[in-house]
This record gives C-alpha cells, sequence and structure tokens, in this order.
C-alpha cells in the first residue's frame, strides 16, 4: 500500500505536467477555415465601421466646433462641452432625464412583474390578455402621443371626464409644470409595459415547478414561493429589463416632441429632446454633439455600474 501510494504520489507530478503541456501546445490553424470565417463576416465588419464606428469619430470632431450646417465649421476645442455645465437650460435637463428615468424604469418594472406573474395563472381567455396588453409595443408613438394629449386635455379630456364623476376638479395634465412629467412617465409606463411583462412572464415560465412544490411542503405560502423562489431565478430577466429600460428612458425623445414640446416652461425636457432642439431646430450642430456625447457618457457609467452590481443580486452571476 505504501509503496502504491508513492508511485502515486511521484506519478501525479509528471501526469499535471503531461496536461499542461498538452493544453499550452498550439494548435495548426487551419487557415482555409479562417480565411472563409473572415469573409463571411467582413460585411458585418464593413456595415459597422462605416455606419457606426466612422460617424461616431465624424460626430465627436463636430462636437470640437462651432457650426450650423450653413457656414464653414470652426474648430473651438472643447468649449461646447464646458458650455453644457454653464448652461441652465442643459442643467434643467439633465435634471429632469434623471427624474424622469428613476421614476418610470423602476414603476414600469415592479408594474410589469405583477402582470407577468397575474398572466403567469390558468385563466381563460390568456392569449388574448397577452396581446392586448403587447399593443401598446407596437403601435405607432404618434398615435400614442396623439391619443393621450386628447385623453390628458385639461378641458376635454377623457381622464379629467372621468374624475369629474367623482367631484374631483380637473387636473391640467399637460399645461402645468408640477403635473406634465408625472403625465409623460405615465405615458411611458403604459407604453412600455407590453414589452418588459414578455421577457419577465417568458421568464417565470421558466421556473422549475419542482421548486414551488419544494417549497409548498415545506409550508410557504404563495407570497414567500413568489419572493423566495420566482424573484431569485428571474433575476437576469429583471436584470435585462432593467438594462433595456435605463437606456431608452436616457435616449427618450418622440413622446416629448409629441406631446409637450418640452414644456410647459421646460419641466418636460428631456436630455434628447434638448439635443434635438440645438442642433436641428437651432443648427448648433457642434453644441448637440457634444450633448450627444455627455449622454453617452452618462449611459456609459451607468451601464458598467449595473454590470458591475450584477454579481451581487443576479442569480448565476459570480
Amino acid at each position: 500500500m505504501e509503496t502504491n501510494t508513492s508511485v502515486k504520489a511521484v506519478n501525479q507530478p509528471s501526469a499535471t505536467r503531461q496536461v499542461k503541456a498538452r493544453a499550452n501546445k498550439k494548435v495548426p490553424v487551419n487557415w482555409r477555415d479562417a480565411f472563409w470565417g473572415y469573409i463571411l463576416i467582413a460585411p458585418a465588419f464593413i456595415f459597422i465601421i462605416g455606419f457606426t464606428f466612422i460617424p461616431v469619430i465624424g460626430a465627436f470632431g463636430i462636437s470640437l466646433t462651432k457650426w450650423d450646417l450653413l457656414s464653414q465649421a470652426e474648430f473651438i476645442g472643447f468649449d461646447n462641452y464646458q458650455r453644457i455645465f454653464s448652461d441652465n437650460v442643459a442643467t434643467k435637463t439633465l435634471l429632469n432625464t434623471f427624474y424622469y428615468t428613476f421614476v418610470s424604469v423602476p414603476l414600469g418594472i415592479i408594474i410589469s412583474l405583477l402582470l407577468a406573474s397575474l398572466l403567469n395563472q390558468k385563466i381563460r381567455g390568456l392569449a388574448i390578455f397577452r396581446t392586448f396588453y403587447y399593443l401598446p409595443v407596437i403601435s405607432s408613438t404618434v398615435a400614442v402621443s396623439m391619443i393621450f394629449r386628447w385623453v390628458l386635455d385639461s378641458q376635454y379630456g377623457m381622464l379629467n371626464g372621468g374624475l369629474a364623476i367623482f367631484g374631483i376638479s380637473p387636473i391640467p395634465w399637460l399645461t402645468d409644470p408640477a403635473w406634465a412629467m408625472p403625465a409623460v412617465i405615465l405615458v411611458t409606463v403604459w407604453r412600455s409595459l407590453g414589452f418588459n411583462m414578455l421577457v419577465l412572464l417568458a421568464a417565470l415560465q421558466d421556473v422549475p415547478k419542482e421548486l414551488h412544490e419544494a417549497a409548498a411542503m415545506d409550508g410557504a405560502t404563495a407570497f414567500h414561493k413568489f419572493f423566495y423562489v420566482s424573484i431569485p431565478l428571474i433575476t437576469p430577466a429583471i436584470f435585462f429589463v432593467t438594462m433595456t429600460s435605463l437606456i431608452n428612458s436616457f435616449q427618450s425623445f418622440d413622446l416629448v416632441y409629441n406631446m409637450t414640446q418640452g414644456g410647459p416652461a421646460r419641466a418636460t425636457s428631456l436630455i434628447g429632446y434638448y439635443l434635438w432642439e440645438q442642433a436641428f431646430k437651432y443648427l448648433n450642430m457642434g453644441y448637440g454633439a457634444a450633448i450627444a456625447f455627455v449622454l453617452f457618457f452618462f449611459i456609459l457609467v451607468i451601464t458598467f455600474v449595473q454590470w458591475v452590481l450584477r454579481r451581487k443580486w443576479v442569480f448565476g452571476e459570480e
């Protein structure tokens, strides 16, 4: 026994060296396969270079100039970036964007999660309900905006008409700075509800039933099964929905443009709308490009922070 043990002890280092040697051994490259691989990815690579990478470099160059599309561009360095942080309207726009984002995103995810859990039950007409809730996602933004401008109208709006039944005075949803942003957030949450709900519903349906049955045998209630079994297992889907919602909210433009034009009194002016306004309404292309890169920086930082923090709360991440 001692002899066998010593033999094994002697042979283990040599076996380890052999495994490492095989792992470090260079595998000859099949240049024929590599050539066709590069040929196949070349169209997509050229498309990305031509329509993403080069325009981004060009936009950064424009952000260093003063240019109105009509006269020759004048190089002014980083003056546009300094102007952003001394511009009171830009500062208010950034604060509006953070307010809009950090209210609409959590609210949309919570409502979508509750809705997904309800639609995960066995009820009649389930497919009809899922289709009904997903319709706003594929609806035209212009049509949605026009409908809600009528619904939220101070004098003739359907919402104020419903409130009048209960003796509540009309609310100036789109004309009062205190109410305009909540109204835009309400429409944003309603419009994104279907997509978030669909992603979370798919994740809930992938949760193994055996885990719920085991939890029930241990005396867990429906509340405990939802919060201690389902929620941890669908955190990857929640992470995906959170990331996409954050990025979309920082880039939001269409609803504000069609519903409020950034008003009243800049109460709903978001960074995406202010970017468009400076670049294409006032033809301050350099300043608009600088705002775009500041927006890119904020999105990059928030995405990076979320990506780092995912290890602490997303199931399966280490």
